[in-house]
């Protein structure tokens, strides 16, 4: 029997576990009908409840490698991937007309999809380490 990994090695593995998946369910959505990969319209910017679910997926592998420590991290990434996309965006727009940051304009475009996807990579976490707990709760010896 192999001794139990310590903690900080438990994080980095499901932190790369989530990163890849993530990387493989954005190249794999790609496959999936054009209508489960439009986003919906709204007031506030386009959301994409697939990209949710992949979220929350990969995420819910974290928790599930690591438990409710994982949570932390998988909100850091989360913001940390919506950072980097808002900027790149903000960077093709250019300057604006009426002389409005790119930036602004971006997020306010998207503040709506990025809180949701910050959400869905939380509860995604949390059903993971839920999943995790109970998985050792039922292989826990008896008392």
């Amino acid at each position: 029997m192999t001794a139990p990994r310590p903690s900080w090695q438990r994080l980095l593995l499901a932190t790369l576990l989530a990163l890849f998946a993530l990387l493989l369910g954005a190249t794999l959505s790609s496959l999936l009908p054009e209508a489960w990969r439009r986003g919906v319209p709204t007031g506030m910017g386009y959301l994409a409840p697939m990209s949710y679910l992949i979220t929350a997926g990969c995420m819910a592998l974290g928790g599930a490698l690591a438990g409710h420590r994982f949570v932390i991290i998988a909100v850091g990434l989360s913001v940390a991937l919506w950072t980097s996309t808002l900027v790149m965006l903000a960077g093709v727009g250019g300057l604006q007309p009426d002389g409005a940051s790119p930036l602004s304009q971006v997020l306010r475009g998207n503040a709506l999809n990025m809180l949701l996807s910050v959400a869905a990579a939380t509860l995604g976490t949390l059903a993971g380490a839920r999943w995790r707990d109970q998985r050792q709760a039922r292989s826990a010896p008896a008392s």
